[in-house]
């Protein structure tokens, strides 16, 4: 397949929380030299445990960082060569939401609960074109619901949140999102709060836009089913930086990071006997205002880990075509790799 051209590109970004008081200055570092590249149309999956950075990345590419106490103090994100980190409140403002959108994990929280569902959408497109009419902006929300299967859009368009279920506040966020055909759409756990059978349709309704547009879509996500049935590049992301990444066919059945085959192997198995028992990677998520920043994050948890990982942080290395791995131990993995087939 004809890759496409590259319209994001995240280089060396370092996303730190500070802490602490004069004396004693904390740095927790939630992305600590995350690189990445996004093509157009491309659907990228980041995963990862809660904590281990996945979701400051993308606010970093959005610009929607708190400071204080979070920073980008360093590296680049370039979108078709402009880099985000050193634009100014106007340009970045121009850019979100029009060009690159987000949906966050919880839609009740994210959309106001006073102002109609038909109406918030209607004013995202009008902050982005200022020349469209009240009355065609909201024409345009109305399709936008029909077109994420929204019954009765019209009906739904002047309703608030409240009225909607989970589900319906999620495609009403997807079409929000979707209003000003952005180039890249990130979703920061979309399907959390929703139960199984609504995930899919979600799902299948992100992939199915995403095609229809040609978007970029960025999933930030802990489920590992959802990764294998759509990703075209999957980042296994550690301690705010890239341990292992790959397609979907190099994670999933040639997985070289320990972390990566902690995360596989603890995916519950119906065709495994009961007696298998369910598969954990010991430990916590690491506090990474305590790890070396030469150190390897994942060592602590890491049954292979070895003096030198302790005082050396592993270069992330090409293994095969498209397939890279940040782990001195990578190849003594074998035995971890047959138990998964």
């Amino acid at each position: 397949m004809e890759q496409k051209e590259v319209i994001l590109d995240v280089q060396h970004l370092q996303t730190y929380f500070l802490g602490g008081d004069k004396k004693h200055r904390t740095e927790m570092r939630a992305s600590d030299d995350l690189s990445y590249q996004v093509h157009k149309g491309e659907f990228v999956a980041i995963v990862g445990e809660s904590g281990s950075g996945k979701s400051v990345s993308a606010l970093s590419v959005m610009g929607l960082i708190p400071y204080p106490p979070g920073l980008v103090v360093g590296g680049k994100i370039l979108f078709h060569g402009k880099d985000l980190v050193r634009c100014t409140d106007e340009e970045i403002q121009a850019i979100r939401g029009s060009k690159i959108s987000m949906i966050f994990q919880e839609p009740s929280t994210a959309l106001n609960p006073v102002i109609t569902i038909g109406k918030q959408i209607a004013e995202t497109i009008r902050i982005h074109d200022r020349k469209i009419s009240k009355k065609d902006a909201m024409a345009r929300a109305v399709e936008l619901l029909d077109k994420v299967n929204i019954p009765n859009p019209e009906v739904r368009a002047k309703q608030y949140p409240f009225e909607l279920s989970d589900g319906m506040q999620q495609r009403a966020m997807i079409a929000m999102a979707m209003s000003c055909n952005p180039e890249i759409l990130i979703c920061d756990e979309p399907t959390t709060a929703l139960d199984v059978t609504v995930q899919a349709q979600v799902l299948e309704q992100l992939n199915a836009l995403r095609q229809e547009f040609d978007t970029a879509l960025i999933l930030i996500t802990h489920n590992l089913g959802v990764v294998a049935r759509y990703a075209d590049s999957v980042k296994v992301v550690y301690g705010g930086k890239i341990v292992e990444e790959g397609d979907p066919t190099h994670i999933f059945e040639n997985p070289h990071h320990p972390y990566t085959l902690g995360l596989i192997r603890a995916v519950p198995r119906l065709d495994l006997p009961r007696s298998f028992g369910l598969h954990t990677i010991p430990g916590d998520p690491p506090d990474m205002s305590k790890i070396p920043p030469n150190a390897c994050a994942f060592a602590a948890r890491c049954q292979y880990a070895t003096e030198e990982c302790s005082c050396q942080r592993p270069p992330l290395e090409e293994i095969e075509p498209g397939h890279f791995c940040a782990c001195f131990h990578k190849d003594q993995t074998d035995k971890e790799r047959s138990e998964l087939v």
